[in-house]
C-alpha cells in the first residue's frame, strides 16, 4: 500500500506470483520462503525481519546503522499505466521514456 502497488505489481517487481501475494496479504500463507522473503525485501526495500516477524525497524539500516537513512520508495506515479505494463518494457524502451520525461520536465524549467 505504501507503494501505491497492486498485488501484480509487487508480483512483478519481485519475480513472484499474483496469488503469492494475494496469500500472503490473506494470511493463507504465514511465512514467505528464504527466497522469496528476499525477492520481497529487495522489490519493497524493507528490513527482512520486519517483513517476516514484524519485529525490529521496517527500513533497513544506513551505512552507520542509522534508521531511516535510506529514504522509502515513491508511490508509483502514474495512474494509467499499471508498474506491471511498465516492467515488461525492454531496457531501452525505459530509457526512452525517461530521456522524454527529462527533457519535457526541463521544457518547463523544473
Amino acid at each position: 500500500m505504501l507503494q501505491g502497488w497492486t498485488q501484480k505489481d509487487l508480483a512483478v517487481a519481485s519475480n513472484l506470483s499474483q496469488s503469492a501475494i494475494g496469500n500472503y496479504e490473506s494470511g493463507q500463507r504465514q511465512q514467505p520462503s528464504s527466497n522469496a522473503l528476499i525477492k520481497l525485501t529487495r522489490a519493497l526495500r524493507v528490513n527482512p525481519m520486519w517483513l517476516s516477524i514484524g519485529e525490529g525497524p521496517m527500513l533497513n539500516p544506513g551505512p552507520d546503522g542509522g534508521v531511516g537513512e535510506v529514504p522509502m520508495p515513491a508511490a508509483w506515479p502514474f495512474e494509467t499505466v499499471s508498474y506491471a505494463t511498465y516492467a515488461r518494457l525492454s531496457s531501452q524502451e525505459k530509457r526512452q521514456i525517461e530521456l522524454v520525461l527529462a527533457a519535457y520536465i526541463k521544457a518547463r524549467g523544473e
